[in-house]
């Protein structure tokens, strides 16, 4: 394996498209809850495919924050009751398909706060939940797998523009 010069914890970082920074994801976003996934990310165009993931869990299992951040919406979005979190430098987490909300715009959380209950996701019980650096989605399970084990899985380039 080739061994670089370039700081460990620089490998890993995203560059959000909106802010041009980097956004640290080895400092990480965790499980909002315990499941085996129902359905992967797989994104298949501009407005289609799947922009998350669905974890399987009992409806109205407390969902927690990915991490630390501030609430920066609670709503509806297409008929399922959501929650995003922005957690700096462009990265936001989504939880929807939720059965009742516990936080509100604004607040302030942390990796262990309750945001609110799962629901029912497709017919099935379980949380959608997806991951965004600036505008782009990307895989939830590369993230977190940073935190949980190897950190190679949080890699991914995301454009920039150009600053010129």
């Amino acid at each position: 394996m080739l061994r670089s010069a370039v700081p460990f914890v620089m490998i890993f970082s995203l560059f959000a498209a909106s802010a041009g920074e980097a956004v640290e994801l080895c400092d990480g976003l965790g499980p909002p809850v315990e499941g085996p996934v129902v359905q992967a990310f797989a994104p298949t165009g501009r407005y289609s495919g799947h922009w998350g993931v669905d974890i399987g869990v009992p409806t109205g299992t407390d969902v927690k924050a990915a991490g630390t951040g501030a609430v920066a919406f609670v709503g509806t979005v297409a008929g399922n009751l959501t929650v995003t979190v922005s957690h700096g430098g462009g990265l936001r987490s989504s939880y929807s398909y939720l059965s009742a909300v516990t936080v509100q715009r604004g607040d302030s959380v942390i990796g262990s706060t309750t945001l609110g209950r799962s629901g029912i996701d497709h017919g099935m019980p379980a949380l959608h939940f997806s991951v965004r650096v600036g505008s782009s989605y990307v895989d939830p399970l590369q993230v977190m797998e940073c935190r949980l084990g190897d950190p190679s899985m949080a890699l991914r380039l995301v454009p920039v523009p150009d600053a010129r």
